[in-house]
């Protein structure tokens, strides 16, 4: 096979349009990357209530909202298109959830011979408290036994966006060759400034105004009641802040209970990828208290509009931020981290700095470039795949 060659590649995944979150994101952006590339890609997903796409370039499998947590899917792995699958001659299976459609993927590389790269791309067992049909014995090692080790194992090739969760993985013995190659963004992506003081008005930001801004699910797993007191101290020292929230999810009842400034807070829902990058431009800082990030996607859009962060020093965040490059990294501490926000809104040397370092980081962080990452490895996999066929016949 030539090396230089343009390739056929099929993602499988759990998640995909319309829904909007990390996987979802890494799909599009990769599968974009490698078509400019001259490569050609097939993503096969979930049929969902108001998906638009070409179905040259997206397959669509029978779906229904998982019984505990609508934002789920529960696939149906079946359908008559898959008659055609091994005429179309893939170079590359590219998992990118270890579920259903994860596990068609493997068995249809198998049957094929067709070489297996596996993203892992979330810390499954932070989810686990979603499935409680499961024994509580049994979610305990669900994630190892399931969705880490023994699936992992049964791939050519394992991807992973940062190194902690590289680390993670090692840690667990894992013995497939691993590589971290982080979803990368359109590090030239500008937002005109009617669009950001039109999102303004549509949410009632008021100029000069300091706003905070949270982007992700609002789920346990994300340390959304940290965020939201963390805000309440921020709100003694500067009682004109705003904290804006964009996303959606199971807290979000909860957590609008717990507000005790509740005019200082304004929730858009789910926004489209776009828009969340003009409510990036629309706000000051980003607070980002997530301890369970394996890399923190939206952190980095947000740095590459220029907007400082505050993170919690976890896993996900510390490859984005370096040694508090482009914001702070702090300790599990709501005294701490509020005390980094406030800072950021009230010293404007500090800021212009650490907007300036914030726009630095993402740049490391381009799309094609990951994307030519990517390609390097599926090469090298399809290298490898074919010379132990060879040996073995």
């Amino acid at each position: 096979m030539s090396s230089d060659r343009p390739l056929k590649i099929v993602f499988f995944t759990e998640t995909y349009l319309p829904q909007i979150n990390g996987v979802v994101t890494s799909t599009i952006t990769f599968a974009e990357e490698l078509e400019k590339m001259g490569h050609t890609v097939l993503i096969m997903g979930p049929r969902m209530k108001g998906a638009e796409d070409s179905c040259e370039k997206v397959w669509r499998f029978r779906s229904m909202a998982y019984p505990f947590q609508n934002e789920h899917r529960v696939i149906w792995p079946f359908s008559r298109k898959l008659k055609a699958f091994k005429e179309m001659d893939f170079d590359i299976v590219h998992i990118q959830t270890p579920f259903f459609m994860g596990h068609l993927g493997q068995y249809l590389g198998w049957k094929h011979g067709i070489p297996i790269v596996h993203t892992y791309h979330t810390y499954w067992f932070e989810y686990l408290h979603y499935f409680p049909l499961l024994p509580k014995r049994f979610r305990k090692r669900a994630d190892m036994l399931l969705f880490t080790k023994k699936f992992c194992e049964r791939s050519d090739h394992v991807i992973v966006p940062s190194t902690q969760m590289r680390d993670k993985l090692l840690a667990d013995q894992l013995t497939v060759p691993l590589t971290v190659i982080p979803t990368g963004i359109d590090i030239n992506r500008k937002v005109p400034e009617d669009e950001t003081r039109a999102f303004r008005e549509r949410f009632g930001l008021i100029s000069g105004e300091p706003v905070l801004i949270y982007v992700g699910r609002l789920g346990q797993e994300k340390n959304v009641y940290f965020l939201i007191q963390a805000f309440e101290y921020v709100l003694k020292k500067i009682p004109t802040a705003r904290l804006l929230i964009v996303g959606d999810g199971p807290e979000r009842k909860g957590m609008t209970k717990t507000i005790s400034n509740p005019e200082r807070v304004v929730f858009t829902g789910y926004l489209s990828h776009k828009e969340v990058f003009t409510a990036y431009s629309a706000a000051d800082v980003i607070a980002f208290p997530s301890k369970t990030e394996t890399q923190g996607l939206s952190l980095l859009e947000g740095l590459s509009q220029g907007k400082p962060a505050v993170c919690i020093n976890a896993m996900g965040v510390k490859d984005l931020l370096g040694n508090s490059e482009g914001g702070y990294l702090t300790p599990d501490d709501v005294d701490l981290f509020s005390e980094k926000l406030t800072l950021l809104l009230q010293d404007p040397e500090i800021y212009r700095q650490k907007s300036a370092d914030a726009r630095a980081r993402a740049g490391l962080f381009s799309s094609t470039a990951m994307a030519e990452r990517l390609v390097s490895v599926y090469r090298h996999v399809i290298a490898k795949k074919h010379r132990k066929g060879a040996l073995s016949k």
